[in-house]
């Protein structure tokens, strides 16, 4: 008889226990997030942006918040449920030093991810940043030969260029009655100030003494020396595409011609002339 009074004891409580967690199960509201989570809360206010609540295991913690926007639906306590759709207007908002943090439901204050800005096409196609291999004429080649330049930066960048070529004029040597054509360099900086448009300073080999020039083929004067000095141009390294470039410039050139006195005040100084420089030429973008 004992053991059915047990029995039937522990019976009543498990019925009376279930009871119980039944009652506490629904006199809790569910909040159905658009990411998949959901709280069990006690909701304490529902305004058109934000839905203020409580934690059910936290009956006296603080007052916690979500965006309308990101939640689905609520489930009350009495079984109704109500669902929530919101449509964003399309008007920008002004954005405040605040609207630049996110806060966790933690309390903890996280900086936004900015969205980076598009690049220009000009980046994206890698010319902003390249090396490159040409041919041509003019002072950046060394009369007539080859170009290595490269080129870092963004839209306004800058670029270190050398050059070696021959001088195209052969010279002419009176003693031996032969022409001999003189190896040339040319080293140069540039300053890109916009995309394809540059200042060039460079320094090398321009041409030969005897008031001749790179560019005059008119005359076959005995050799001399070789001129040397810097020179100044603007002009352009534009790409076609992706990889296959034009390079034209102009400007001055300043080559030492020799020295002269200073009337016995001093040490001779360089004597310079001036003479057109030019670069025209093709070349391959890596």
């Amino acid at each position: 008889m004992k053991t059915h009074s047990k029995m039937f004891s522990r019976k009543l409580s498990a019925v009376v226990l279930f009871f119980f967690i039944t009652i506490a199960a629904q006199a809790q509201d569910y909040i159905y997030m658009k990411d998949g989570s959901e709280y069990r809360a006690k909701v304490e206010e529902i305004t058109p942006e934000i839905i203020k609540f409580k934690k059910f295991d936290q009956p006296e913690g603080p007052v916690r918040t979500v965006k309308v926007e990101d939640v689905i639906s609520i489930r009350y306590q009495d079984g109704t449920e109500e669902a929530f759709t919101k449509v964003q207007e399309q008007t920008p908002e002004k954005t405040t030093e605040e609207d630049q943090y996110v806060y966790s439901f933690e309390g903890d204050k996280k900086e936004k991810e900015q969205p980076e800005k598009p690049k220009s096409k000009f980046q994206l196609n890698g010319h902003d940043k390249y090396v490159s291999l040409g041919a041509g004429y003019g002072n950046s080649y060394g009369g007539a030969g080859t170009r290595f330049q490269f080129r870092t930066g963004g839209v306004v960048g800058f670029g270190l260029h050398v050059g070696l070529g021959v001088y195209p004029n052969p010279f002419y040597y009176v003693s031996t009655g032969s022409f001999a054509k003189r190896i040339q360099f040319d080293f140069g900086v540039k300053l890109f100030v916009y995309k394809w448009v540059y200042v060039d300073f460079q320094l090398g080999m321009v041409g030969r003494d005897q008031e001749y020039y790179l560019y005059n083929t008119g005359d076959r004067s005995d050799f001399s020396d070789v001129l040397f000095g810097p020179a100044l141009l603007t002009g352009c390294d534009y790409i076609f595409g992706k990889h296959i470039g034009l390079n034209i410039a102009g400007g001055v050139s300043f080559p030492f011609t020799g020295v002269e006195g200073n009337g016995g005040s001093g040490p001779p100084s360089p004597k310079t002339n001036t003479y057109p420089a030019i670069d025209a030429g093709v070349f391959y973008k890596f």
